[in-house]
């Protein structure tokens, strides 16, 4: 094969290059052209699909109409595929799916001092503009990782790291932060931001340093660093004065975790509370009597709209609310749009209503499938046992966590649900869909982005770091994998009631 193969996206002047053997998903995300591949290029959800206009490929069947998995497309000649909307992010602008972004008030100045807050989140990343001279947040912008192309889940995303593919994962976080970093300077005018500040996992985090994290993919899951860290902007390319990144608490369980439980201030609670951060992973702390109990559980993408398959994540045309009304099924997409399929939110109402309608039975069966929610989305049983996995993890997670406090789900308190997807979730059909014990019913409070807004308290308070370590000093952190009860409590709560 020539080293001149070149891929054009209809409509787009960006063009990149495709290396010898290279899929032609690697080879777009090395220019900045992101494909959704939930499963990192495994063949297994093809969310991935292109259509070649011209050109051809080896290694995938191509249909009649030209559509081909991208995982496993090399590339042969020149191509030109067509640019697949919603599916594909062209990485030298924000994407206008998916940014958040405000317009600024009149007569509103940056002042002559700026620093962002940043969400490192393994489906999606947020960013807040600052003006550290009043404290004013100025702008938010929200993007799906552009990792993503690596898989959906931190362990994709470490696989790919084990495999030699740092560099790359390092490469698609920097630009997309560099280009957050733009948008802010180029729409108030600021000459330079002083201060950016990183919250995310752990796995994100060394990723964003460009560190190998293929150490947290196997026995005894050693991080390479997890403590804060404090840098000069350049030393990673970006156009900041300062970078810190948070501090996180072992190895799955991050400094997003670690700056929501300071923004909680949970140390000076004084009733037993529970921090739950649903996503990929579900990452858990019990407060109680002075000390901190943390585990993390393997909820699975599902939450966040992958492996489910008419998932998508908590963009524009999402279904992310589903109820029942005169006993017909009605539905609710962000932005109002027509539904193009369906994100964790939506998951969770739909399986609720479709348990009440008797749909889907206590196993997790449905006798009718695959079963319409709207044209075009509809639920298989693969998706139903998606869930149970998901929720079990979730419950089995609080379960034990309670146990080994000494407490019961009714002496909880306080409940807090972090996260992008803790945003939409409705709370009862949480609970008759079995990922919350009922007895938490009263007691939850729905928080937004707690990783956000603890990475905006760095910002603001002069003792936030102090508080961060206040909380990994008084953690001690469960192995659920070695807990003996685990297995019991995940086996009893895949039934549905």
């Amino acid at each position: 094969m020539s080293n001149s193969v070149k891929i054009h996206i209809q409509g787009s002047s960006v063009v990149c290059e495709a290396r010898e053997g290279e899929s032609l998903l690697l080879a777009c995300a090395r220019a900045g052209i992101v494909l959704s591949a939930p499963c990192g290029g495994r063949q297994r959800c093809g969310k991935c699909r292109v259509q070649v206009l011209e050109g051809h490929v080896t290694g995938t069947p191509v249909d009649a109409g030209g559509w081909v998995l991208a995982c496993s497309a090399i590339p042969v000649s020149d191509l030109v595929i067509a640019n697949p909307g919603n599916n594909l992010l062209i990485g030298n602008e924000l994407s206008p799916h998916i940014a958040d972004s405000k317009k600024p008030a009149r007569g509103a100045q940056a002042g002559k001092r700026a620093g962002v807050a940043m969400d490192l989140g393994t489906t999606t990343i947020s960013a807040r503009l600052v003006d550290l001279d009043t404290l004013e947040p100025l702008d938010v912008v929200s993007e799906l990782n552009d990792q993503r192309v690596f898989g959906a889940d931190v362990m994709s995303r470490i696989g790919a790291a084990g495999e030699g593919k740092t560099a790359e994962l390092f490469t698609l976080v920097n630009r997309q932060t560099e280009r957050f970093l733009e948008h802010f300077r180029s729409r108030w005018g600021i000459a330079v931001i002083e201060k950016l500040i990183v919250s995310g996992n752990t796995t994100m985090q060394h990723l964003f340093l460009n560190v190998d994290p293929s150490g947290l993919g196997k026995v005894p899951f050693t991080p390479v660093f997890l403590e804060e860290r404090e840098m000069r902007g350049e030393s990673l390319s970006l156009s900041v004065e300062t970078v810190t990144v948070l501090p996180s608490i072992s190895a799955f369980i991050g400094a997003d975790i670690t700056a929501g439980l300071a923004s909680l201030d949970i140390l000076n609670g004084p009733e037993p509370s529970l921090f739950i951060d649903i996503g990929t992973n579900g990452e858990m702390a019990l407060y109680n009597q002075g000390k901190l109990l943390c585990c993390s559980t393997a909820a699975g993408p599902a939450f966040e709209g992958a492996e489910i398959s008419c998932g998508m994540g908590g963009i524009s045309g999402a279904i992310s609310a589903v109820a029942l009304e005169n006993g017909n099924l009605s539905v609710t997409t962000i932005g109002n749009t027509p539904p193009l399929g369906i994100c964790g939110s939506g998951l969770v109402d739909a399986v609720a209503v479709l348990l009440e309608l008797g749909i889907i039975d206590e196993n997790g069966f449905m006798e009718k499938t695959p079963y319409a929610l709207a044209p075009e989305v509809s639920l298989i049983n693969k998706d139903v046992r998606q869930y149970q996995l998901a929720k079990s993890a979730i419950l089995s997670g609080i379960k034990i966590l309670c146990k080994n406090a000494g407490l019961t789900p009714g002496g909880i308190k306080k409940v807090y649900i972090a996260g992008g997807f803790g945003f939409f979730v409705n709370k009862k059909s949480a609970i008759a869909s079995g990922l919350f014990p009922g007895e938490f019913l009263d007691c939850l409070t729905v928080c937004g982005n707690l990783s956000l807004q603890g990475a905006e308290g760095f910002l603001a308070e002069n003792n936030f770091i102090e508080k961060c370590r206040q909380i990994i000093n008084c953690c001690s952190v469960i192995d659920l994998s070695l807990d003996p009860d685990f297995m019991d409590e995940f086996a009893e709560n895949m039934l549905f009631g």
